[in-house]
């Protein structure tokens, strides 16, 4: 009788631990499915908004690539006015496109077959002087 009532004792015991280990499993399958399900809807509901950040940085780096751009184009024009400014330019273009000349200068024009050009209209030979002095 003892030793059936130990051998009862120990088919409990293993029962026990058989049915405590069975739900221990199944507390941990819950567990492992309510984290996924919550990964999952966190996937769901931060994905679209990452996806719009990153699209936002993309188009913030365009943005700043042409900021880049147009600040060396403004440098560039505003390096144009100077010079467009500037004496040495009007002097320049007044020598080049208008024939001016300064007095004690002498205008030369060459002369090139078949592609004569006609003085400038504001030139007067008394203010150039004779040619070959």
């Amino acid at each position: 009788m003892q030793q059936s009532t130990a051998l009862r004792q120990r088919t409990t015991r293993k029962t026990k631990k058989k049915t405590h280990r069975a739900h221990i499993l199944l507390l941990w399958k819950r567990l492992m499915f309510f984290l996924g399900l919550a990964v999952v809807f966190f996937c769901v509901l931060f994905l679209p908004l990452q996806l719009k950040a990153w699209r936002l940085q993309s188009e913030l780096n365009q943005l700043q690539q042409q900021k880049q751009v147009l600040q060396q184009q403004q440098q560039q024009i505003q390096q144009q006015i100077g010079y467009y400014s500037s004496d040495a330019y009007v002097e320049e273009a007044a020598r080049q496109e208008l024939g001016l000349v300064k007095p004690g200068e002498y205008l030369v024009l060459p002369a090139i077959p078949g592609k004569a050009k006609p003085l400038p209209k504001n030139y007067h030979a008394n203010t150039a002087g004779p040619i070959g002095d």
